[in-house]
């Protein structure tokens, strides 16, 4: 019975399994957009307006809303993420008075849905792009030409699924740049996410906006990625057409390009946009699926392969040694089940970072982990190693003592004892664990992008590739190609799963019975 109760929980692990592997992405995408603390109401009794806006305005849009309150205006709530986010929220019936882009491509894609006010969309402020390097380099590059150097192996840029990623490829393209370190380049979920890598010196510099790199203390400007023949950040902002009030949405539109709030915006080091300027509209790198679905195989086979000894050790020890702090040990090994993927891939990284003491012995020797193929591997390994090992577990729990015992009296040493009796009848469940594994390897997501990040036809697997699609304007075709292949992938699994629990309990019932 407990054999049995056992299967039926693995059989359960694996479809909710399934489910977080196709869901998830969504769910990121869809996000909730009010998440700066909402008040329903204003003292006045109007609701307050609530703005969505690129994550690189929080540190400013409050300062200005506030100046905005003080003169008589009505209250504002912000919600600040990728833009990219943000523009699919809005498009799906989002609570949101006014929205501010940061760039001109999302924009456009809803003014063509019909999701804001065409008449009241115009410019509001530029940003422009820097290069920036931890506090601590020595050497400090002058120029894009100088970023070939070896001494440069790592550059941190947003994911080119969001603005500041696309516009910092151009520009680096425009600097006949991008070929040579092209190689180098490791991809953030956001230009925060970037900062933050050149900050703790997981990357030795990295593009990104110059608001942003203002508020860093642990950085420095290299040099500048703006000026003529660079592409030109401009920040549009547009009446929503869901709007509750209107009026007042477009009069806070105006507040934004009055000389008070822009004051403001020149101390956060934005520009003003002229009401003249043209928004330009930053293209859209596509994802290759295939290439997506490949690397998720091979991530997923080179974890199973690379946790298979550990994981039938550790297996092993917990279903036939008692000793003292099993429990502590078991509970060790199953963290990563309960633990947040993204917390699991933030532990890992600071373990095995450049900065570590092993991250940097595994540097030395040519075994990087973080941003490579193998961080993507070892991030896929730790969140499916519970699965891995509990499988295993069950399967020699399932093996009668007896047939050990009888073992050990004819004279057979342990050793052969398990290779000739156990290690045979386990075989079966050994199997189900890495198919087990595989699937949660295949879906794996919040431990990749953290440890490994989002590069194309490096580190991005099927779920990234998923949750880059979901912040493309022109991706969704090409994101169900990625969710049918992952979806029969699954199912796949989950058939040979169910079909090697069979096989594993015929093989313990005909040795029962004989």
């Amino acid at each position: 019975m407990s054999y049995r109760l056992s299967i039926f929980q693995i059989t359960k692990w694996l479809r909710w399994v399934i489910a977080v592997q196709v869901l998830a992405p969504l769910e990121l995408a869809a996000g909730v957009t009010l998440g700066v603390g909402v008040r329903l109401q204003d003292p006045d009794g109007e609701p307050p307006l609530v703005v969505l806006a690129a994550s690189s305005l929080q540190d400013v849009l409050p300062a200005v809303a506030r100046v905005w309150e003080k003169a008589g205006g009505i209250g504002v709530r912000f919600s600040f993420d990728a833009t990219s986010r943000l523009a699919p929220q809005i498009f799906r019936g989002a609570p949101a008075d006014v929205f501010i882009s940061a760039d001109g491509e999302w924009m456009k894609w809803l003014e063509e849905r019909g999701s804001v006010d065409s008449t009241v969309v115009f410019p509001l402020v530029t940003n422009e792009l820097v290069f920036v390097v931890p506090e601590s380099t020595r050497s400090v590059p002058g120029a894009p030409a100088e970023l070939e150097s070896p001494e440069f192996e790592i550059l941190a840029l947003a994911g080119d699924n969001v603005p500041a990623g696309r516009y910092a490829r151009i520009a680096l393209e425009r600097a006949g740049a991008w070929d040579g370190v092209a190689s180098k380049v490791i991809r953030g979920g956001s230009v925060r996410g970037a900062l933050e890598w050149v900050a703790t010196g997981e990357a030795d510099g990295g593009v990104v906006y110059r608001t942003d790199a203002l508020t860093e203390h642990r950085v420095r400007v290299a040099f500048s990625l703006g000026g003529e023949g660079y592409p030109e950040v401009v920040y549009p902002g547009a009446l929503t057409a869901q709007a509750r009030n209107p009026e007042l949405a477009r009069d806070f539109l105006a507040f934004l390009r009055g000389p008070e709030a822009m004051a403001i915006f020149g101390d956060a080091g934005f520009g003003r946009a002229d009401s003249g300027r043209t928004v330009i509209q930053v293209p859209s790198s596509l994802v290759n699926p295939w290439s997506a679905v490949r690397l998720s195989l091979v991530v997923a086979l080179g974890a199973v392969i690379l946790g298979l000894i550990p994981a039938v050790g550790v297996g092993w020890m917990l279903a036939r040694r008692d000793f003292f702090g099993k429990s502590f040990v078991s509970l060790f090994f199953m963290a990563p089940l309960v633990v947040p993927p993204v917390v699991t891939g933030f532990l890992v990284l600071s373990v095995l970072g450049r900065g570590s003491f092993i991250g940097g012995m595994l540097d030395s020797i040519g075994l990087p982990v973080p941003f490579t193929l193998l961080g993507a591997v070892v991030a896929a390994l730790v969140v499916g190693f519970p699965l891995y090992t509990m499988a295993i577990r069950s399967a020699f729990d399932t093996i009668d003592r007896r047939f050990e015992e009888v073992s050990w009296t004819l004279g057979a040493p342990p050793g052969l004892t398990f290779r000739r009796i156990s290690l045979p009848l386990a075989l079966p469940g050994i199997a189900a664990g890495a198919v087990l594994a595989f699937a949660r390897a295949l879906g794996e997501f919040g431990a990749t992008i953290v440890l490994a990040g989002n590069m194309e036809g490096e580190t991005r697997t099927i779920a990234l590739a998923i949750y880059a699609l979901l912040e493309s304007p022109s991706g969704r075709g090409v994101m169900w190609t990625l969710i049918i292949a992952s979806v029969t992938l699954s199912l796949i699994a989950l058939l040979g799963f169910e079909t090697l629990v069979r096989r594993q309990r015929r093989r313990l019932e005909d040795h029962l019975g004989h």
